[in-house]
This record gives structure tokens, sequence and C-alpha cells, in this order.
């Protein structure tokens, strides 16, 4: 299969290496993989293609006939313009670039922002995209984008936040709060499930029209802080009994429907309890 990546930061170049991998160790599994981005990538595997481009002036005119897209774009800044850029100004160039390829499926990496939802109420596969944050908004702008040039081609991926076994920022964030006044719901996948459920996806016969990936563990914010705090020999943080109720709680059902098997079903600190 050829295969296209739009976007090499770290899920694109984890997806492409572990593609390559497959295609080392499988010899049903051969793929031809193309990554694009605006700077210099290396990988392990030399049989991966790099192009430096950026998507706005994407041109592909002697690379292979690409039959399966994946779209993982992340903005340099956390602001509407910066999303526009990346989201929404790339989808028309993306589509024309590909005009005269045979593509089977376009895979394009959202994010659970799109639903609004505060009041610790739950979301699922079902749930219509609707929120009054901004960037959430450009978002579902850019879901509508691309799936009017894309139509039944399309799959739209929602994760949660992301993370990793050894976080840095959260381990910072939960050392140096010292009070939380919201009883805020927090949900989550590991990296390397995004990374598993894209390459998952391919082996699927009947791939839907969108997915929620998150790891079926809703939690409360404290809950996570105070295992982190706890670990670390500080005092556990304490919520005040009519503390408002924030945040969503996420169901997976595809996503659990799909087959694939969380390499991470709960984050590791809840998963030593």
């Amino acid at each position: 299969m050829n295969i296209l990546i739009l976007g090499c930061g770290q899920i694109g170049h984890a997806l492409a290496e572990q593609l390559a991998q497959d295609t080392y160790n499988n010899d049903q599994a051969q793929h031809q993989i193309t990554c694009v981005s605006r700077s210099a990538k290396t990988f392990s595997h030399d049989d991966i293609q790099h192009l430096a481009q950026d998507l706005q002036d994407l041109d592909l005119p002697h690379q292979p006939n690409f039959d399966w897209v994946y779209v993982i774009v992340s903005p340099d800044e956390r602001n509407v313009d910066a999303y526009q850029q990346v989201f929404i100004d790339t989808a028309r160039p993306v589509f024309q670039a590909l005009q005269h390829h045979p593509v089977h499926k376009v895979i394009f990496i959202s994010s659970t922002r799109v639903y609004g939802e505060d009041q610790g109420r739950w979301i699922n596969d079902e749930s219509i995209p609707n929120t009054d944050d901004s960037i959430g908004q450009t978002l579902i702008a850019a879901e509508q984008l691309w799936s009017a040039y894309w139509q039944e081609k399309l799959t739209i991926i929602r994760p949660s936040g992301l993370y990793r076994e050894h976080s840095e920022f959260l381990k910072k964030k939960a050392l140096e709060t010292h009070q939380l006044h919201l009883n805020h719901w927090t949900n989550r996948i590991h990296r390397a499930d995004l990374v598993g459920f894209l390459q998952y996806l391919m082996t699927l016969e009947n791939v839907e029209s969108s997915y929620i990936l998150t790891d079926q563990r809703p939690s409360l914010q404290y809950e996570l802080y105070n295992l982190i705090r706890g670990q670390n020999q500080r005092e556990p943080l304490t919520i005040h009994s009519d503390a408002k109720t924030t945040g969503k709680r996420l169901c997976a059902d595809r996503l659990a429907q799909s087959g694939y098997k969380l390499k991470y079903p709960a984050h590791p600190l809840f998963a030593e309890k």
C-alpha cells in the first residue's frame, strides 16, 4: 500500500517507523511510505521517503499513487489563527494535490476539544460536536471542510489528552498545585495507543466515519494529581464538597467495537492502585 503521512511530529514520525517495521517483518504488509513536513526529518528505516514541504503548497508530481493518507498536523501556537492555518488553510491544497491519486481513505486527526460539555456529562461517538471554545469551533469547521472534500473517504479521529508514561509537565503541575477549586473530569490516551490504532485501522474491512480515542477511564483531576503527589511524599489535595463540576467523561464505543486492544487501558498510576 502506498501511504502518505502529512505532518511528521511525534505521532506521524512514530507511525511511519511502525509501518516501515511492519513491512520489514511481514512480507504481506508491503508499504511504501512518504512523509511530508516543513523541516527535514531522519528515520531509522532508510526506505521511508521524506518531502520537506509546506502543506499549503503541497506538490506530489512524481510520487507513487497514494491510496491511504494520514493527516496528522499540529499548530505551532495554541490560538485560533494558528489552528486556522494548519487545519483549514491546508484542506484545499491537499485535496488538489491528490486529485490524480487513487485515494481510498483519508484519516484526519482532530481532537475531543470539539465537544464542549463542561458539567461532567458523558460524551460518546454519537454525540454531535458542539462547543463555545474558539479553538474547538475552528476544529469543527476543519472537520466539516475536510468532510466536504473527501466525503465517505474521510475518517475523523478525535483523541483525548495524549500522554507518555513519564510526563514531567504533568508531574510539575501536580506538585506545584496547592489548591483546586473545580471538580474537573479529565480523559487521556497513551501516545502508543494513538499510533497503534492508526496502524490498526488499515486492517479493518469497514472503517467508521469517526472515532473517539480514549482509555475509557475518565478521572477527576485531583485524583491523578494526588497519585503523583503521593509518589513524591506530598500532602494530598482536597476538593470542597460543593465545588463546581467541569470537564466531560468520554466513552469510546467504536474503539472498543473495532477489536483494538489498548496497550494502556488506564494511566500507569491508576493501574498500580
